[in-house]
């Protein structure tokens, strides 16, 4: 497993070996784009040599080609698919990932995804499994969160809804939800009210759990989870504070105890 990781984390810095491409590997490329032209042999064997070298010092600007490689005729003709022949000749050989053939499937698919006009993922491929842990890994601003974000939200198409797949996402931040309007016109926020309405809201509304989770089951959940409650311990977060009150650490408690009531087949934390 840790070397699994250690060649992941390799290749997503970019230090996968690039393939090597000789002159008899770009000559024979050369020779296949020439088709029925004619040509010298000669002259052929010196573009060859120089598009090895450019392709091996990883030089494939289109221009420096056609000025530098490809600049006698009839090869000039062809330089443009060569160059990009030996692009491709030079990259990494995909690692063919291990199937895992253990356990039960959760989801397993490709997807893109995006943030507004900017592209975080495209043809990525994800496979999860029931009772499995896994880890995003990946530099600030790449999409983790986002992605995580989208599962929950439903917005990652071709992931299973939440009637099929229970998908919760735990992080320090909640967001506010307008659950009603007060006689003077203020909205009334999710937030607003007691961490134990919060978790029966969420179970009964948000992922529309049957049976109804009641205020009973939703006030001894998130006593077995540390919370304050009447007549007990004095703690930092009590059940019947609004989760404003409560410090970015007990909303993760909060949320992981809905997770708890639900059953929640993916559970993902930030």
């Amino acid at each position: 497993m840790a070397d699994k990781a250690y060649k992941t984390l390799q290749k997503a810095a970019g230090e996968s070996v690039l393939q090597r491409v000789s002159a008899e590997d770009a000559l024979k490329n050369l020779k296949g784009l020439l088709g029925d032209k004619s040509f010298d042999e000669t002259e052929a064997a010196h573009v060859a040599a120089l598009a090895a070298c450019a392709t091996n010092m990883r030089s494939f600007g289109a221009d420096d080609w056609k000025a530098d490689v490809g600049y006698l005729a009839p090869f000039d003709s062809v330089i443009e698919e060569l160059r990009a022949k030996m692009e491709v000749a030079s990259k990494p050989k995909e690692e063919i990932e291990e199937e895992d053939t253990e356990g039960v499937d959760l989801y397993k698919g490709a997807f893109s995804l995006a943030y507004g006009t900017l592209t975080l993922l495209r043809d990525a491929k994800m496979h999860l499994k029931r009772e499995r842990f896994y880890g995003l890994l990946g530099p600030n601003q790449c999409g983790k969160t986002t992605l995580m974000r989208a599962i929950v939200h439903e917005q990652l198409e071709g992931f299973p809804k939440r009637d099929e797949l229970k998908s919760i996402f735990v992080e320090h931040e909640i967001e506010e939800e307008e659950i009603g309007v007060q006689d003077d016109g203020f909205p009334i926020l999710s937030v607003d009210k007691p961490g134990w309405w919060w978790v029966q809201h969420t179970c009964n509304e948000a992922y529309k759990m049957e049976p109804k989770v009641t205020e009973e089951i939703a006030r001894e959940a998130m006593k077995e989870t540390g919370f304050g409650y009447e007549g007990g311990p004095d703690v930092a977060a009590h059940m019947d504070n609004p989760v404003t009150s409560y410090s970015g650490g007990w909303k993760m408690k909060m949320q992981l105890t809905a997770a708890k009531l639900l059953n929640a087949d993916v559970l993902m934390l930030d």
